[in-house]
Order: structure tokens, then C-alpha cells, then sequence
């Protein structure tokens, strides 16, 4: 046997294997049901693919598309998983998706989508450096803002990657979310929340191009390194200076996604243990500011947030930031965001076997008897096939299996009903 010919040979037990993986991975991937579009849900926060194949008609950009579409519309087609976004309609069958039909719900010629909000994510790239992202060559971690939802390599964050370090990144176990800098500029009152003990956070003044590296603990007002005096006012243009800080963490472990799992000791009769909140004569007094105890952040400093677990029980809600929330439309920060999710599909952890017997169990019982007997007429058949081998000793390959079956599917009769 040559060795081209090894590389092609499969034992019986290596094709079982494959086939287990395969159905197991089928089964975590394609876990729910994909047999309804959800357009008609509305604008609802929800996992969106963004498909690279279709492309949008003349003066509109690339769309996304629902769940149940990138299986049902788009299987062969190249997507980019966005993970979840909020505020998302599908554009299957629309005009970002040009021709494209949707198989699911039919829409109106020329629909368009209008609420939508898009960017680069819907070209397949991603963070600062805008890079188009692939799977299978990706090696640095990526964190979602929890602001804008793009996601951001731990280098771009870190500057690392443009070789002018900023600041390091907490480990990864030690906080749940995170806060880009670009959406805190945007957002500069929420800057001060950095001197809160439920964020790390990291600093770069971009005058002076400082960066201070400190202890986690060291965000507590007692050491010095903070303002005396807090602002007088709950507005978000202000322009006091403070010093900065982030914390020096040990190695990071991989993490794709914006949360971290609870460990099981953070869990006690069922529930999530939070961290211990400082106390705030004011928590429940909607007339005071909590973010007032703080000094605000001027806009030379950069701010990265590193929000650990139950950081929006820190977030002040008295009327004044409640307003500033609803003025620039982000209330959605202030609670856990729901993320829709199809419902279940009860046959995704069966196997080949099982799923074919349930379609039998439900077809016409003459239908299913056609089945059967065609069924045992391609099981004769590759009997046949492989009885040669067997006696002669011959390896089966590879290319011998699929000269098999390219062989039965020219040679099969669609008006036979046969499967081959």
C-alpha cells in the first residue's frame, strides 16, 4: 500500500467516530428550532449573522440576518456570526440582501428595515483596527462592548498590537463586561464610575501619555490618588482632571464572550452571590447623586471600563442621570438585557438513527415502506460493493466510498421515489 493511499483509509470505528462528533456538534450548534423567521417579532435584541454572499441592492449596505434564516436561507452561503444586538428586524428578503428570497416569511418588494442601526460588523470586520475576522486564524481574545456590542481584541484595547501599551487587561475571570473607551467619550458622565469598586478600569491620558498601573484595591477614595472634592453639578461636559488607574492582572484565559461563567462557589441555594456594595446614605434617594461622591474624568483621559459581576446595581438612578440615560438613548445599560431565543428543538441531540426512525414513525405507511424497501436495496448494494474487498484484503478508501455513491446518485430515478 502506498502512502497516498493510507492517507485515505478510514477504519469502520474512525467513520463511527466521525459521525458521533459530527451529530454531537450538529446538536450544541443547531440547538434550536429554524423553521420561523423572526421579522415579525419586530426590533428585538437578538443573535444576527451578517452574510457576505448576498449582496444588497445599488445605495445599501450589507444587512443580517435572524437565526432560523442563516440555517434556512443562507446555509451555503459565507456568514460572519455578530452574536447578539439589540434593536435588530431581519433584512432576509430585503434590499440589503438583494435577490435573495426569504424561504421563511415573504416580504414586500424593496422592504427595508429603517430602525436598524449598522456598522462594520455587517462587513465581517471588527474592533479599532477594523480587521476582517476569521475563525480559524483569530488568536487573540475579543471582548464586546456592552455599549456599542462591537467586539475588541485584548491587544487593540491594551495597545499592544499598535506597540504603545496603555495599560494591561484585568484577568478575565475577574470581571463580567466591559466598556470601550470610544462609547465612554461619547458618554463621558459615566467616566467617574471608574473610582467605584465594582469596575476596573484602564487609563491613558492622550496630552501627557501617561498611563499609572495600580493595585485593584487601590480605587478606593481613601488612598490619595483621587480628588478631595467632588464635583457640584450630576453634568456630563465637565472638565476637572483626576488621575487614573488600572489594575495588574495575571494571564489572561480565552474568552469569547461578554460574560463569564459563575463559578459554582459563587453560588449559594441557587442564586448568584454579588460583590458587597459600598454603602450610599443616597441608594434609594432618587434627589441624590451617586456619582457626585466621584471627581469626573476630563476628556484628554481615555477610560476603559471592566464591569464586574452586578456592576448596574452601582449605576446611579436618581432623576438627574436617569435623564441623561434617556438623552442619549442608553437606558438599555441599566438592567440585564433580554436576548430572544428560538425555541428548542427537541430532535437536535438525536442521532442519525433516531431522527430517521421518528420520520418513519410519521410518514404514510405506504410512503414508509417504500422507504424501507429502498433502504435495504442500497444496504444489499454497498454489501455488494464491499464483499471484493473483503475477499481479496483490499483497503477500502476514501476515493473508493465516493466513486460508490457518486456512482448511485447518476444512476438514481427520481420518479422511483428511491432515496438512491
Amino acid at each position: 500500500m502506498n502512502s497516498k493511499d493510507t492517507k485515505e483509509t478510514l477504519t469502520v470505528q474512525e467513520i463511527l467516530e466521525r459521525q458521533r462528533l459530527l451529530e454531537e456538534e450538529a446538536g450544541e450548534i443547531l440547538s434550536w428550532k429554524f423553521d420561523e423567521c423572526t421579522y415579525n417579532k419586530g426590533y428585538i435584541r437578538q443573535l444576527v449573522y451578517a452574510c457576505k454572499t448576498c449582496k444588497p441592492n445599488e445605495g445599501y449596505g450589507p444587512g443580517g440576518v435572524c437565526y432560523s434564516c442563516s440555517i434556512s436561507c443562507h446555509a451555503d452561503h459565507e456568514l460572519v456570526e455578530l452574536f447578539p444586538k439589540r434593536n435588530f428586524k431581519c433584512d432576509c428578503g430585503t434590499a440589503r440582501l438583494g435577490r435573495t428570497v426569504c424561504k421563511l416569511e415573504a416580504k414586500p418588494p424593496n422592504t427595508l428595515n429603517e430602525h436598524n442601526k449598522y456598522d462594520h460588523n455587517y462587513e465581517g470586520r471588527f474592533c479599532w483596527c477594523k480587521v476582517d475576522y476569521d475563525p480559524e486564524k483569530e488568536e487573540n481574545n475579543m471582548l464586546q462592548c456592552v455599549i456599542c456590542e462591537d467586539w475588541f481584541h485584548e491587544n487593540c484595547i491594551s495597545g499592544e498590537k499598535q506597540e504603545e501599551k496603555r495599560f494591561s487587561i484585568p484577568d478575565l475571570d475577574t470581571f463580567e463586561e466591559f466598556m470601550c473607551h470610544k462609547c465612554l467619550d461619547k458618554y463621558s458622565f459615566l467616566k467617574p464610575y471608574l473610582n467605584s469598586h465594582m469596575f476596573f478600569s484602564g487609563q491613558y491620558n492622550k496630552k501627557t501619555h501617561q498611563v499609572n498601573e495600580v493595585d485593584e484595591n487601590s480605587n478606593d477614595s481613601s488612598t490619595g490618588d483621587k480628588m478631595s472634592q467632588p464635583p457640584n453639578s450630576c453634568k456630563d461636559n465637565e472638565t476637572t482632571t483626576t488621575q487614573t488607574s488600572t489594575v495588574s492582572p495575571s494571564s489572561p484565559t480565552p474568552h469569547v464572550n461578554n460574560k463569564r461563567k459563575i463559578e459554582k462557589d459563587e453560588v449559594v441555594d441557587g442564586k448568584a452571590l454579588l460583590p458587597k456594595r459600598s454603602k450610599n446614605d443616597g441608594t434609594d434617594d432618587t434627589n441624590v447623586c451617586k456619582r457626585e461622591r466621584w471627581p469626573v474624568v476630563n476628556d484628554d483621559v481615555e477610560v476603559d471600563l471592566f464591569c464586574v459581576q452586578g456592576w448596574r446595581d452601582e449605576l446611579c438612578r436618581c432623576s438627574k442621570c436617569i435623564e441623561l440615560y434617556k438623552k442619549h438613548q442608553i437606558e438599555f445599560i441599566l438592567n440585564v438585557e433580554e436576548t430572544y431565543e428560538p425555541p428548542e428543538d427537541d430532535d437536535a441531540q438525536k442521532s442519525l438513527f433516531d431522527c430517521g426512525m421518528k420520520a418513519l414513525n410519521q410518514m404514510d405507511r405506504v410512503a414508509a415502506i417504500e422507504g424501507i424497501l429502498a433502504y435495504n436495496q442500497f444496504k444489499d448494494e454497498l454489501i455488494e460493493f464491499l464483499k471484493p474487498f473483503g475477499e481479496s484484503g483490499k483497503t477500502v478508501t476514501v476515493k473508493d466510498v465516493n466513486e460508490f455513491f457518486e456512482a448511485k446518485f447518476r444512476d438514481r430515478k427520481p420518479a422511483t421515489g428511491s432515496f438512491f
